[in-house]
């Protein structure tokens, strides 16, 4: 199966490192036109550096998720660039306290999660739309977890707040179905980044034990395959078929890439 994807115009958000940079890396190599992001100017310069070895169709733009003014201008940037959206691969960071258990959250802990998690993404989908549909074609993906399904105390900001991106996959799957535009969320288990290690890490100071042996039981044993994922080889892949013509039917769907981590059906 040749999944081509070449030329593809994609933008996808929390870029500069770990699941969000190795996506890019992923579609910079077959042959996408990628917009990177991130607040952190210095990462953006040099992780578009970096994958411009692999396509010189790469360009950065930093932008704050929770900043909608941000996000305009994000995808002014992105048009006036690569002349258009084909898909928008919507990934983020967690916010700065997390992990935490609901009480020790604050109601601006929560304004902020949703803002980061719910409401910049819905932001971003109103933004591009009007160009998927004049195009009658376009690929929208969600990141998420496998909590979503198996919710986890300890990261109560993230599922709740994430929660309710399940259901916006299906009801726009149903609106944009005759567009030729698909909607789905990826509930991933655990890759090896940084951000995963820096959560982890802080959960370990808060539980006073060491952190590798909570990577160990919260990771590693987790998973059937006592392992992580491979970011650019088991999810770039399923990125890559999803945003290619032979994902066509695929749509409203909750997918799961989590080494069997999740406990639900």
């Amino acid at each position: 199966m040749n999944v081509d994807i070449n030329g593809k115009r994609v933008l996808i958000t929390a870029s500069t490192e770990g699941i969000g940079k190795g996506l890019a890396r992923t579609l910079s190599r077959e042959g996408c036109k990628i917009i990177i992001t991130s607040r952190n100017e210095h990462k953006v310069k040099s992780t578009v550096e970096e994958l411009k070895k692999y396509n010189p169709e790469v360009y950065g733009y930093v932008s704050d998720l929770t900043n909608y003014s941000n996000l305009e201008a994000l995808v002014k940037f992105m048009l006036e660039k690569i002349g258009g959206i084909d898909v928008l691969i919507f990934n983020s960071g967690n916010p700065p306290s997390e992990p935490s258990y609901f009480d020790e959250t604050s109601i601006e802990d929560w304004e902020y999660s949703v803002k980061l998690y719910l409401l910049s993404a819905i932001k971003l989908t109103k933004l591009v739309l009007p160009y998927m549909k004049s195009q009658r074609w376009g690929r929208i993906l969600y990141l998420s977890s496998w909590t979503i399904k198996q919710p986890q105390r300890i990261f109560v900001l993230a599922d709740v707040s994430r929660s309710s991106i399940v259901q916006l996959t299906k009801i726009l799957s149903k609106e944009l179905g005759s567009y030729n535009i698909t909607v789905n969320t990826i509930l991933m288990g655990s890759f090896e980044t940084e951000g995963a290690k820096r959560s982890l890490k802080k959960l370990a100071e808060k539980q006073k034990i060491d952190f590798e042996e909570l990577w160990k039981k919260e990771v590693i044993e987790r998973s059937p395959l006592k392992r992580t994922g491979d970011i650019e080889k088991e999810l770039g892949s399923l990125i890559a078929y999803l945003i290619s013509d032979y994902a066509s039917y695929i749509t409203g769907s909750v997918i799961q890439i989590d080494g069997g981590t999740s406990d639900a059906i």
